[in-house]
């Protein structure tokens, strides 16, 4: 079985049989070009190992370039250009098919930073469209035999491997330079069973592909009278580096995080092994580390078994203030009060409440207020002692409340419409946690605040805060390598900045730049008690890492790794046994 000659599939093969780049050293990855890289035929041949599976990826930019699939269409690319900064437009979406070939797009990049312009529709015409950062293949992953095909393939062939079902992660742990991707994204099944029973946990649970979405899982369940711990960009997979991560939800105050939810993984391991992973099995140090230690680094998920919940009334409200009509010292005595509200908030009424809301220069604004269980009084009777605060600051606000019957109507309303909800990816960004210890102790959330209003005016408001308020729920779960800060947390808040295409990526560098080395070192010293999401992490970190996103798991976590994946075959950046590799510079991966 030959590989497609369909302008689908160029890309690869024509890098496959380029010039060669470099000598590289055997103790780096081959990139295309070089003395190593294998053949057309030994591509070809892996192809009819996966029945026709593998991929050459072609970016769908290239229809916005002359050269060098000779494939210029400008109306695809005008509509490119109108939908780059939505998630729908990297995935594989059959009404987005007229975008290029979205429709079998399994290496695109969310992340501008990683797109390093090689191929995106707002440079020029005339620059050739480059694979760069891409991956060069992909197998559509069907089934287990393929994951150990692509296995098989990259240890025989020193070629690099990488993960990706939806590619969200900020740091582009889902892409690589030179490499042969397992695409996940069609592992599309979703089994409930309405008893599943174990020692360590019985009721209602979801059997999910890999490639479901936290939309697509709320569509299907939600029939059926239950919800689901799910990423609050409906988008991300769930059985991807979601759960892997940790995963942070709207419902993370009354069903843990997303983690604490994981009941078995079904995954094939870097030594090709088809496994069942459990708690309670022989690969239970294997459950530990892949359940909140992050994704990328253990081999390849399949599905995963996941609780599910009965569905119920949910109340809601979303609140807004700005600096219109005061003075803005003002304003932010009123954020500091809002942070300093934030546990009270969480744990009242019956707890479980949560808040998605950002601070910018001039104006707050909490989009999604989320209160399981309550109706509209209740929510308003929580919601006055704040609102009273504001009245007494002389602050004017907008303050709406409602209470809708399931979960999917009350995510909807908020954060949808689903099932992509209204995100942006064209981002730069990086995250930490607030414990309930900072914003309770009157000195340390000034400073936090101080660090908050000093960020927001950096070029006059070129970054924000995008948070979440919580307080996550200690439910009875197996034990997991989530960050132990996330059961101490107040708020998740990220430091947000959007990428302009329109401006030169030097100047976009240099805003990442201020990121990584003004405002995250200013965020760390007023948040020392806590740590990072290694899921929202800036690729450019300079920080400690190890500590920083996992704490005290981390040598227990590189045991296991170690254990698995001794030739430390799965890499991604910031994964567990990262520092074991470096990029040179051409791109290459190299053992340091």
């Amino acid at each position: 079985m030959k590989l497609s000659q369909s302008p689908c599939a160029l890309g690869g093969l024509a890098l496959s049989a380029g010039s060669v780049l470099a000598s590289n050293p055997a103790s780096c990855k081959s990139l295309p070009g070089d003395p190593g890289w294998p053949s057309l035929e030994a591509w070809s041949s892996l192809n009819e190992t996966v029945s026709g599976a593998l991929i050459a990826t072609v970016p769908q930019a290239h229809v916005c370039h002359l050269q060098p699939y000779r494939a210029l269409n400008e109306t695809v690319c005008n509509e490119l250009q109108e939908n780059w900064n939505f998630a729908q437009t990297f995935r594989s979406v059959p009404n987005l098919i007229h975008l290029a070939c979205s429709d079998r797009a399994p290496a695109e990049i969310m992340n501008a930073y990683f797109q390093n312009q090689s191929c995106d529709p707002f440079t020029p015409v005339e620059r050739p469209c480059e694979l760069g950062n891409y991956a060069v293949y992909s197998i559509s992953v069907s089934g287990p035999e393929d994951v150990i095909a692509g296995i098989n393939f990259a240890k025989d062939n020193n070629v690099r491997l990488v993960v990706k079902n939806t590619g969200h992660d900020y740091a582009g742990k889902s892409t690589g330079k030179g490499s042969l991707s397992f695409w996940t994204h069609n592992l599309k099944s979703i089994e409930v069973v309405e008893e599943y029973s174990a020692p360590y946990y019985s009721g209602p649970a979801a059997i999910i592909g890999a490639g479901v979405t936290a939309g697509e899982l709320l569509e299907h369940i939600t029939p059926m009278g239950y919800r689901a711990v799910g990423g609050t960009c409906a988008s991300v997979g769930t059985a991807g580096g979601y759960a892997a991560g940790g995963g942070h939800s709207i419902l993370n105050g009354v069903h843990g995080m997303g983690a604490d939810n994981v009941l078995e993984w079904e995954m094939v391991t870097p030594s090709g092994e088809h496994i069942i992973v459990r708690p309670d099995n022989d690969y239970k140090d294997l459950y530990w580390a892949m359940t909140g230690g992050g994704a990328g680094v253990w081999g390849v998920v399949l599905s995963m078994t996941y609780k599910i919940h009965p569905d119920g009334r949910v109340g809601g409200a979303r609140l807004s203030f700005n600096d219109s009509l005061v003075e803005p010292d003002l304003y932010w005595r009123a954020v500091e009060a809002w942070h300093s509200w934030i546990p009270a908030f969480t744990d009242g009424l019956d707890g479980g409440n949560t808040a998605e809301y950002t601070v910018s220069a001039h104006a707050f604004s909490a989009i999604s207020l989320t209160f399981p269980g309550q109706n509209v009084e209740a929510v308003d009777e929580l919601m006055r002692t704040f609102l009273g605060q504001l009245e007494d600051l002389g602050i004017a606000y907008d303050y709406t409340s409602r209470s809708l019957p399931t979960f999917y109507d009350h995510f909807d309303a908020d954060l949808g419409p689903l099932p992509y909800g209204p995100w942006p990816t064209n981002t730069v960004a990086s995250g930490r946690l607030i414990s309930r210890s900072t914003v309770q102790d009157e000195e340390s959330n000034a400073a936090l605040i101080a660090m908050f209003r000093n960020m927001t005016e950096y070029q006059d408001g070129k970054f924000f805060m995008g948070c979440e308020a919580m307080h996550v729920k200690e439910t009875e779960h197996p034990k997991n390598a989530v960050l132990p800060a996330w059961r101490e947390v107040a708020s998740f808040c990220i430091v947000h900045g959007y990428w302009d295409w329109e401006v030169p990526r030097e100047e976009m560098l240099e805003h990442k730049n201020h990121l990584v080395d003004v405002i995250i070192p200013a965020y760390e010293a007023v948040t020392t008690e806590s740590g990072a999401y290694l899921n929202e992490i800036d690729p450019l970190y300079k920080g400690d890492w190890k500590k920083e996103l996992y704490g005290e798991n981390y040598d227990q976590l590189l045991g296991i790794k170690t254990a698995y994946d001794p030739d430390h075959l799965f890499y991604a950046l910031f994964g567990v046994a990262s520092d074991e590799w470096f990029q040179d510079g051409e791109g290459r991966l190299c053992r340091a």
